[in-house]
């Protein structure tokens, strides 16, 4: 069971003259994102930093409460080590969360040649305003994050005539798609790659709207065999299924996909659970109007809220005082509020059961 170390390993010693850039590179960069490089890598899009720099620069000490996944330093250190990575230059940081939107957004660009660049946008962090923000892909046609995706790759192409690959995971791999749909002609012809890893999809209206066609034949969807993230919502393009060594939710660590030589292990459909997840998620939604969904989402983060947190993180290393005032917060919440939670819960669980055969 090899997975992306052993990758770096195999082919880290190669140039992408010598071998081209492949999916599990672009899992490499997306993954890279989630690091926090605010004193790292510049804002500008003119001036970057070698990732080996960035490697050397960056402190897992310093900054560890802000990484979200713990083999993510190691990650930034073997592929800063290797000759396939180690002079890619970075640039563009952006890293926003607007409380006042319900925004969090983070976005790097990796110069890979003079002529190729790739744009990885972060999935959702650890933050309320991030899985808040996430909740609303259900509710609104269109997200801040996603806008400001393709404001980002807006900007970044203006300082170069380059060509693009944009990708990213979880969320970000969302953010991939939407900036590529909604980008002008001019800026679709410069996309050579749009890579998806494990992303959500998009309401119906907002596909049958967009520009998934004109980019459709370079658009390139991976899932792990139990998905669950990326089988949120619609999809208009075919994925290609991963195989992962985890189980269930623990299959969107990109860490338990599995390498063959330069490309992922791939398996033939999903599993049970898969499907399962699948047609639960698209049941338990038509259940619930958009208003429903909408005040569930506003019950369910003021509860969460309650606690004086802004991050799950911080829930889990004080659980017993977090507890305690969710309950309270719960007590307080009003009728419409106390309702939207208590139907969602009823039609969850009623879906769940609906779709059981799917697990036989």
């Amino acid at each position: 069971m090899s997975d992306i170390f052993d990758y770096l390993k195999w082919r880290g010693d190669l140039s992408f003259d010598q071998d081209s850039f492949n999916a599990v590179d672009a899992l490499i960069l997306s993954r890279l994102s989630y690091l926090p490089f605010e004193d790292v890598v510049p804002k500008s899009f003119g001036h970057g930093v070698s990732l080996q720099f960035a490697a050397l620069a960056f402190s897992p000490s310093d900054n560890g409460g802000d990484v979200l996944w713990k083999l993510d330093p190691d990650l930034l250190k073997s592929a800063a080590a290797s000759a396939r990575f180690a002079n890619i230059k970075l640039s563009g940081y952006l890293s926003e969360r607007d409380y006042e939107s319900k925004m969090q957004f983070c976005a790097v660009v990796f110069e890979l040649s003079e002529e190729l660049r790739f744009i990885a946008y972060r999935g959702t962090d650890g933050s309320f305003i991030g899985w808040e923000e996430d909740f609303r892909m259900f509710i609104s046609p269109t997200l801040p994050s996603q806008e400001q995706a393709l404001r980002y790759f807006e900007a970044a192409a203006q300082f170069s005539d380059c060509r693009f690959i944009l990708g990213g995971h979880s969320k970000g791999g969302n953010l991939a798609i939407y900036a590529a749909t909604n980008s002008e002609p001019s800026l679709k012809k410069r996309i050579c790659g749009i890579y998806n890893f494990d992303g959500p999809g998009f309401r119906g209206d907002v596909i049958k709207s967009s520009g998934f066609a004109d980019v459709k034949d370079r658009l390139h969807s991976y899932v792990p065999q139990s998905s669950i993230f990326g089988m949120m919502l619609e999809h208009d393009e075919d994925f290609a299924i991963v195989k992962s060594r985890s189980k269930s939710f623990m299959q969107h660590d990109i860490y338990s996909w599995e390498i063959n030589v330069n490309d992922f292990e791939y398996l033939d459909s999903l599993t049970n659970s898969g499907y399962f997840v699948e047609h639960t998620f698209g049941d338990f939604l038509e259940k619930l109007s958009d208003e429903e969904k909408e005040s569930f989402t506003k019950a369910f983060f003021s509860v969460l809220e309650s606690t004086d947190n802004t991050d799950f993180r911080e829930i889990i290393k004080s659980p017993v005082s977090g507890s305690a005032a969710m309950l309270r917060s719960l007590k307080n919440l009003n009728k419409t509020e106390r309702s939207a939670l208590s139907k969602a819960i009823i039609e969850a669980v009623r879906s769940a059961k609906d779709n059981l055969s799917y697990l036989h």
